[in-house]
């Protein structure tokens, strides 16, 4: 399988890609005489296809627990992805394996989310308990994902109910520390007709206020550093809506609508020193799944409002996406066999529409296309590998192909032991943004596409101890070289430029212990990550000080987990999070950020009022009370508490 990679890398991207659906063609008319098992697809991801790499699920029952945080905050705890945050409410990016905000896809119901302008996403505006299901991918998986995916990728899903008809009402609020509040209310239903069709939705509008008003204007840490306390005052809200109807025949309609409005203040109470910042999405995604044939259509409007003083005349950015995708699912299962053989085919167009007052000319429109083909071969009980093909297209630039090759095989399988051992090859590239195009000035319209090669190793094993206990092991290994690295380069008075050439390599450990009998329950899950990122191409003289130096903002080790204990309806959580010192100049001559542990506890239980039953959540944030900043030499917040209150009628 290995030559057959190469020779793809080889090969011209668009002979390999006709050579694929050619061969795709006849394998599907060879097989359409042999038994073919229906396929049901029940989501918008592509996981199954991700043979040889990490992907972490999060079930519901801890989505549940931590419904309050935002997207930023449970993550860090569940991972070992790093965050930069400007404060409690304010923008806050990601680093997935020393990757920059821009190098992480995120998906919501197959739709990448990434605002097109920015090309990446805050995920302190993203709420926790607006989805149903979440995965965590690590590594390059561009062939499934297509643009972004270079250091990883988040998975957010919404999955239709069907078994308890009838209504379920959700209200609930949350008051914590610091004048910050949240709310919601949220309605779930499930309807059967006569005639045999089934309707399943759920209605969730959310808000929340944060709040940064402290007393102190700066906070000292424990070996004498200060960090400034910026007054800030962020408010968020949305809707999400989810309508499915299931046909007799299994055929699907669905309708997704994400509504989001999120606003920011610096420095609220001073009108000469104020800045806001107000961003909204309006996502709109309808699918319809007939058979193993799923065609989607969707429309995305992202906004950013810039203003200082009164926010009379802010800077008004606006970018409409119109989005078309059809992808075909057959599968093949060899009789008296363990052979089992999926074929995904499909393509997806997008018509961008930008209006951006940072940009040379008034409406600016662009088309990007890609066509995959995504195979998965079950060989034995014990081998499973696939191959994966995708080509994007754009009249502006040429996108690189990107193959990948996955392999998992299970070394161990006896009762109560299993190992598996897994393997991944991959191209990813990251399409350019809007505002690396098309910026005033500091744009570049021959911006070229990053284009990434990620290898990998890891190997996994689990152990049932007894009937109440098992425990589990990860170890995975990683090397990305990332070309074309975008920079705006100071030399050229921030003109951005594919200038770098970037290398990330690390691993990671993940272990895990759970306990269950009866209604007694406790568990312990941890994550150490060693992470080097590092640029590895000199494009200027002044560079020979930064080549193989680690870069800025990304800690070299980081530690997390959590550890719960429950009884019946109640459970006690701890979150902790432990990050090594992080450089805040390239060359390394200014002090780094010192070293710092975190550790939440969360309080969660089901109480009843009269027949209602309601949902009860404490938190402990920072109970250290640990001064530590995340950029911009800020300190984030220090201890805080919240209680949160969820019924369900």
């Amino acid at each position: 399988m290995s030559a057959i990679f190469t020779y793809l890398l080889r090969c011209k991207p668009i002979f390999s890609l006709i050579w694929i659906f050619v061969s795709l063609h006849c394998y599907a008319q060879e097989i359409s005489n042999r038994q073919i098992d229906e396929v049901k697809v029940t989501g918008f991801s592509n996981e199954h296809f991700m043979a040889g790499l990490k992907v972490k699920k999060i079930d519901s029952t801890t989505l549940a627990r931590f419904q309050y945080q935002t997207l930023a905050d449970f993550l860090q705890y569940q991972s070992p992805i790093t965050f930069k945050s400007y404060g409690n409410g304010q923008l806050t990016s990601i680093s997935f394996r020393g990757t920059s905000a821009m190098h992480t896809a995120v998906l919501w119901n197959g739709l990448n989310i990434n605002n097109p302008m920015a090309g990446q996403t805050d995920f302190s505006t993203v709420p926790l308990l607006g989805f149903d299901q979440m995965a965590i991918q690590y590594g390059s998986a561009a062939s499934c994902v297509g643009s972004d995916a270079v250091g990883g990728s988040i998975l957010l899903g919404s999955v239709p109910q069907w078994k308890k008809p009838g209504v379920n009402l959700t209200v609930g609020g949350q008051y914590g520390s610091f004048d910050n509040y949240n709310g919601q209310i949220g309605l779930r239903f499930v309807s059967n007709t006569k005639n045999g069709l089934q309707l399943s939705g759920k209605t969730l509008l959310y808000g929340s206020m944060y709040n940064n008003h402290f007393s102190e204007t700066e906070r000292t840490d424990n070996i004498g550093r200060t960090y400034q306390i910026e007054p800030s005052e962020t408010a968020q809200k949305g809707l999400i809506q989810d309508l499915y109807l299931k046909q007799q025949n299994g055929n699907l309609l669905s309708l997704n609508i994400w509504l989001t409005d999120n606003k920011l203040s610096i420095q609220p109470d001073i009108i000469d020193y104020r800045e806001i910042t107000q961003t909204k999405a309006s996502r709109f995604l309808s699918s319809y799944q007939f058979g193993n044939t799923n065609v989607k259509m969707s429309f995305v409007k992202d906004i950013i409002d810039y203003g200082t003083g009164d926010f009379s005349a802010p800077s008004h950015s606006e970018t409409d996406r119109y989005i078309a995708r059809a992808e075909h699912e057959i599968s093949y299962k060899k009789a008296n066999s363990r052979w089992n053989t999926n074929i995904k085919i499909g393509g997806e167009f997008v018509h961008y529409v930008a209006h951006v007052d940072g940009y040379d000319s008034g409406a600016i429109s662009e088309n990007r296309q890609d066509i995959f083909a995504l195979i998965r071969n079950q060989f034995t009980d014990k081998l499973t590998a696939s191959l994966n093909l995708r080509q994007a297209f754009s009249n502006r630039y040429q996108a690189p192909f990107t193959p990948s090759l996955g392999i998992e095989y299970l070394l161990l399988s006896a009762k109560k032991s299993q190992m598996a051992v897994t393997g991944n090859v991959a191209r990813s590239y990251r399409l350019p943004t809007l505002n690396e195009r098309y910026w005033k000035t500091l744009g570049n319209p021959n911006i070229q596409p990053e284009s990434g090669f990620n290898k990998e190793v890891g190997i996994n094993w689990k152990q049932v101890i007894s009937e109440e206990l098992n425990t589990s092991l990860g170890v995975n290994a990683y090397h990305n070289l990332i070309d074309n690295w975008t920079y705006w380069n100071p030399d050229k008075g921030y003109r951005v430029e594919n200038l770098q050439q970037v290398l990330t390599k690390g691993f990671e450990v993940t272990g895990n212990i759970k306990y269950l009998k009866g209604k007694m329950l406790a568990g312990i899950t941890t994550t150490y990550a060693y992470t080097h990122v590092s640029q590895q191409k000199m494009y200027a003289a002044y560079t020979e000080d930064i080549i193989g130096k680690q870069m800025i903002y990304v800690p070299l080790h980081t530690v997390s987990g959590t550890a719960y204990v429950g009884k019946g309806n109640w459970t006690l959580n701890f979150q902790g999070l432990y990050n090594s010192e992080r450089y805040i100049t390239f060359d390394h001559s200014g002090r780094p950020f010192p070293p710092y542990f975190i550790l939440n506890a969360t309080i969660s239980g089901k109480i009843y009022v009269g027949k209602t039953q309601a949902n009860l959540l404490f938190q402990m944030n920072n109970l250290t009370d640990t001064v530590y900043p995340s950029v911009k030499k800020k300190a984030m917040p220090g201890r805080g508490f919240s209680l949160g209150l969820v019924f369900n009628i």
